[in-house]
C-alpha cells in the first residue's frame, strides 16, 4: 500500500505590472487560509517550507512562501524586483553610467551582477560597463562579483569582458 502525497500546487507568475499592495494582500489570504488548513494552501506551504507550524506561522512566512512560489529566494528580493530592480532596468542603469541606482539594485539584488539581460542575449552588465569604457562602473561590477571571463555565445572566450 503506498502512501498519498498531495500533488503540487502549480507555481504562481507574475502578471507583466506585478502590484506590491495586491502581493501583500495575497499573503494575507495565504496566511488565512493556511491557519484554516485548506488543502491548497498547506499544500503551497509545504511546498516551500519545512515542517510548518500553524501556531507559529506569521505573515513573514507567508510573504516568504508567496516569493519562492514565484521563483524568488525571498520577499525582499520579490519587492525590489516589484519596485524596479530587473535585469533590463540594472542593464540601463549600467549603460547610463548611473552609480548610484547600480549600487542600490545590487543591495537589493546582488544576483543581477551575474545575470545575462535576456535568455537570447548574454550580455551582462559588466559587457555594458566595459563597452562604455566606464572603468568606475566596470571597478563597481568587478567587487561586486562579476565574472570577467564570462562571455557571449559563441565565441566566448573572445568575447568575455
Amino acid at each position: 500500500m503506498s502512501t498519498s502525497r498531495p500533488t503540487p500546487v502549480p507555481p504562481r507568475r507574475l502578471p507583466q505590472q506585478p502590484n506590491l499592495e495586491q502581493l501583500k494582500k495575497q499573503a494575507k489570504e495565504l496566511l488565512e487560509r493556511f491557519r484554516a488548513s485548506e488543502l491548497t494552501a498547506v499544500t503551497e506551504v509545504c511546498q516551500f517550507e519545512r515542517n510548518p507550524d500553524p501556531s507559529h506561522f506569521a505573515l513573514n512566512d507567508a510573504q516568504r512562501v508567496l516569493a519562492r512560489a514565484d521563483g524568488f529566494e525571498s520577499w525582499p528580493k520579490l519587492k525590489a524586483f516589484v519596485n524596479g530592480a530587473t535585469i533590463a532596468r540594472f542593464a540601463d542603469a549600467v549603460k547610463a553610467g548611473d552609480m548610484t541606482k547600480v549600487r542600490s539594485m545590487l543591495a537589493s539584488r546582488p544576483e543581477l551582477v551575474g545575470k545575462d539581460r535576456a535568455g537570447n542575449d548574454e550580455h551582462g552588465g559588466l559587457h555594458y560597463a566595459v563597452l562604455s569604457r566606464n572603468a568606475p562602473m566596470v571597478k563597481l561590477l568587478m567587487e561586486a562579483g562579476a565574472d570577467a571571463r564570462k562571455g557571449i555565445w559563441p565565441n566566448r572566450d573572445a568575447t568575455s569582458a
